[in-house]
Protein backbone atom coordinates (compact mmCIF):
# COMPACT_ATOMS: atom_id res chain seq x y z
CA UNK A 1 0.00 0.00 0.00
CA UNK A 2 1.23 3.36 -1.23
CA UNK A 3 1.28 6.44 1.27
CA UNK A 4 -1.11 9.17 0.00
CA UNK A 5 0.70 12.24 -1.44
CA UNK A 6 -0.26 15.46 -1.13
CA UNK A 7 -3.18 15.81 -4.18
CA UNK A 8 -4.70 12.51 -2.37
CA UNK A 9 -5.61 13.65 0.99
CA UNK A 10 -9.55 15.04 1.35
CA UNK A 11 -9.81 18.91 1.48
CA UNK A 12 -11.31 20.28 4.16
CA UNK A 13 -13.36 23.60 4.42
CA UNK A 14 -16.28 24.86 2.25
CA UNK A 15 -16.89 23.85 -1.33
CA UNK A 16 -14.72 25.62 -3.82
CA UNK A 17 -18.42 27.61 -5.13
CA UNK A 18 -18.81 29.32 -1.58
CA UNK A 19 -15.39 30.30 -1.65
CA UNK A 20 -15.98 31.89 -5.09
CA UNK A 21 -19.34 33.97 -4.16
CA UNK A 22 -18.21 35.12 -0.71
CA UNK A 23 -14.88 36.41 -2.80
CA UNK A 24 -16.97 38.02 -5.71
CA UNK A 25 -19.52 39.43 -2.68
CA UNK A 26 -16.08 41.16 -0.86
CA UNK A 27 -15.31 42.61 -4.52
CA UNK A 28 -18.64 43.99 -4.87
CA UNK A 29 -18.91 45.49 -1.58
CA UNK A 30 -15.06 47.03 -2.08
CA UNK A 31 -16.16 48.71 -5.34
CA UNK A 32 -19.91 49.74 -4.53
CA UNK A 33 -17.71 51.74 -1.48
CA UNK A 34 -15.63 53.33 -3.84
CA UNK A 35 -17.98 54.31 -6.20
CA UNK A 36 -20.17 55.53 -3.55
CA UNK A 37 -16.67 57.65 -2.28
CA UNK A 38 -16.18 59.13 -5.78
CA UNK A 39 -19.75 60.08 -5.94
CA UNK A 40 -20.43 57.58 -8.62
CA UNK A 41 -23.92 55.72 -8.58
CA UNK A 42 -27.50 56.42 -7.39
CA UNK A 43 -27.72 60.00 -5.28
CA UNK A 44 -30.88 61.37 -4.08
CA UNK A 45 -33.82 61.72 -6.07
CA UNK A 46 -33.45 65.43 -6.55
CA UNK A 47 -33.28 68.61 -4.41
CA UNK A 48 -36.03 68.10 -1.44
CA UNK A 49 -39.56 69.69 -2.28
CA UNK A 50 -39.95 73.09 -1.32
CA UNK A 51 -42.36 74.97 0.60
CA UNK A 52 -43.94 78.05 0.02
CA UNK A 53 -43.99 80.35 2.91
CA UNK A 54 -47.51 80.05 4.85
CA UNK A 55 -50.16 82.60 4.34
CA UNK A 56 -52.57 84.60 6.92
CA UNK A 57 -54.59 81.53 6.86
CA UNK A 58 -52.15 79.89 8.85
CA UNK A 59 -51.16 83.06 10.78
CA UNK A 60 -55.00 82.75 12.21
CA UNK A 61 -55.12 79.38 13.02
CA UNK A 62 -51.47 79.59 14.59
CA UNK A 63 -52.82 82.42 16.67
CA UNK A 64 -55.74 80.36 17.70
CA UNK A 65 -53.99 77.79 18.68
CA UNK A 66 -51.54 79.75 20.77
CA UNK A 67 -54.66 81.70 22.38
CA UNK A 68 -56.26 78.67 23.46
CA UNK A 69 -53.26 76.76 24.83
CA UNK A 70 -52.07 80.07 26.56
CA UNK A 71 -55.78 80.25 28.24
CA UNK A 72 -54.98 76.32 29.61
CA UNK A 73 -51.64 77.52 31.18
CA UNK A 74 -49.34 75.95 28.63
CA UNK A 75 -46.50 78.99 27.40
CA UNK A 76 -46.52 78.73 23.88
CA UNK A 77 -43.00 79.36 21.85
CA UNK A 78 -41.82 79.42 18.06
CA UNK A 79 -39.58 76.09 18.10
CA UNK A 80 -35.53 76.44 18.56
CA UNK A 81 -35.57 74.25 16.39
CA UNK A 82 -36.39 72.94 13.30
CA UNK A 83 -39.21 70.26 13.57
CA UNK A 84 -41.11 68.34 10.32
CA UNK A 85 -43.02 65.64 11.29
CA UNK A 86 -43.72 62.06 9.44
CA UNK A 87 -46.44 63.22 7.07
CA UNK A 88 -48.09 61.86 4.05
CA UNK A 89 -46.75 62.60 0.34
CA UNK A 90 -49.36 65.09 -0.34
CA UNK A 91 -48.48 67.58 2.96
CA UNK A 92 -44.82 67.73 2.14
CA UNK A 93 -45.23 70.40 0.23
CA UNK A 94 -47.88 72.13 2.01
CA UNK A 95 -47.23 75.60 3.24
CA UNK A 96 -46.88 75.42 7.37
CA UNK A 97 -46.18 77.03 10.59
CA UNK A 98 -44.80 75.24 13.90
CA UNK A 99 -45.26 76.59 17.11
CA UNK A 100 -44.55 74.44 20.11
CA UNK A 101 -46.00 73.82 23.78
CA UNK A 102 -43.33 73.95 26.04
CA UNK A 103 -43.26 70.73 28.23
CA UNK A 104 -40.80 71.29 31.14
CA UNK A 105 -39.94 67.32 31.39
CA UNK A 106 -39.12 67.70 27.49
CA UNK A 107 -37.63 70.34 25.74
CA UNK A 108 -38.01 68.30 22.57
CA UNK A 109 -41.92 67.83 22.63
CA UNK A 110 -45.26 70.23 22.55
CA UNK A 111 -44.69 71.12 18.52
CA UNK A 112 -47.79 72.19 16.68
CA UNK A 113 -48.53 72.12 13.17
CA UNK A 114 -50.67 74.71 11.02
CA UNK A 115 -50.78 73.43 7.80
CA UNK A 116 -52.42 75.67 5.50
CA UNK A 117 -54.05 74.20 1.98
CA UNK A 118 -56.41 76.36 -0.65
CA UNK A 119 -59.52 75.25 0.55
CA UNK A 120 -61.74 74.38 3.21
CA UNK A 121 -62.53 71.27 0.73
CA UNK A 122 -58.70 70.40 -0.09
CA UNK A 123 -58.27 70.68 3.76
CA UNK A 124 -61.21 68.29 4.43
CA UNK A 125 -59.82 65.80 1.74
CA UNK A 126 -56.49 66.16 2.77
CA UNK A 127 -56.50 66.11 6.75
CA UNK A 128 -59.19 62.46 5.96
CA UNK A 129 -56.45 61.11 3.69
CA UNK A 130 -53.58 61.97 6.55
CA UNK A 131 -55.81 60.78 9.19
CA UNK A 132 -55.80 57.27 6.76
CA UNK A 133 -51.82 57.66 6.11
CA UNK A 134 -51.14 57.79 10.19
CA UNK A 135 -53.04 54.92 10.13
CA UNK A 136 -51.75 52.75 7.32
CA UNK A 137 -48.42 51.15 7.49
CA UNK A 138 -46.57 53.72 5.23
CA UNK A 139 -47.25 56.08 8.12
CA UNK A 140 -47.37 54.32 11.47
CA UNK A 141 -44.02 53.13 10.95
CA UNK A 142 -43.17 57.09 11.02
CA UNK A 143 -44.42 56.79 14.73
CA UNK A 144 -43.94 54.53 17.70
CA UNK A 145 -46.48 52.52 18.23
CA UNK A 146 -48.80 53.73 20.86
CA UNK A 147 -48.69 57.12 18.99
CA UNK A 148 -51.78 59.25 19.35
CA UNK A 149 -52.65 62.15 16.96
CA UNK A 150 -54.79 65.48 16.80
CA UNK A 151 -55.76 66.38 13.58
CA UNK A 152 -58.39 69.11 13.82
CA UNK A 153 -59.47 71.17 10.74
CA UNK A 154 -60.02 75.48 11.01
CA UNK A 155 -61.22 76.40 7.96
CA UNK A 156 -58.60 75.98 5.15
CA UNK A 157 -56.13 74.81 7.73
CA UNK A 158 -55.31 71.72 9.58
CA UNK A 159 -53.63 71.80 12.85
CA UNK A 160 -51.52 68.28 13.74
CA UNK A 161 -49.99 67.31 16.92
CA UNK A 162 -48.70 63.59 17.72
CA UNK A 163 -47.46 62.31 20.82
CA UNK A 164 -46.58 59.19 22.97
CA UNK A 165 -47.41 58.46 26.03
CA UNK A 166 -44.75 55.49 26.73
CA UNK A 167 -42.40 57.81 25.04
CA UNK A 168 -43.97 60.88 26.70
CA UNK A 169 -45.08 60.31 29.99
CA UNK A 170 -45.84 63.99 30.98
CA UNK A 171 -49.47 64.28 31.79
CA UNK A 172 -48.91 67.54 30.27
CA UNK A 173 -48.52 66.26 27.11
CA UNK A 174 -51.79 64.36 27.12
CA UNK A 175 -53.67 67.79 28.56
CA UNK A 176 -52.09 69.16 25.53
CA UNK A 177 -53.44 67.07 23.45
CA UNK A 178 -56.79 67.21 24.88
CA UNK A 179 -56.53 71.15 24.64
CA UNK A 180 -55.89 71.00 21.11
CA UNK A 181 -58.53 68.77 20.75
CA UNK A 182 -60.89 71.71 20.98
CA UNK A 183 -60.24 73.57 18.48
CA UNK A 184 -61.88 73.29 15.32
CA UNK A 185 -63.23 70.49 13.95
CA UNK A 186 -61.91 66.83 14.13
CA UNK A 187 -60.88 64.58 11.18
CA UNK A 188 -60.70 60.80 10.76
CA UNK A 189 -60.48 58.39 8.14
Amino acid sequence: MTAPTVDDRPRSGPPAWIALLAIGGLVLGVLLIAAQSLGIGVGPAGPPATVAPAGPAAQRTHDLVASTLRASSFQVQDPQTEYRPGESPELSTVPRRVLQAVIPSDPNAGYVVVYELSTTSDADRVGRDFASYLASGTGAIQYPRDARSVIRRVGQTLVFFEYSPLADPDPEVARLASVLATVGEPLTH
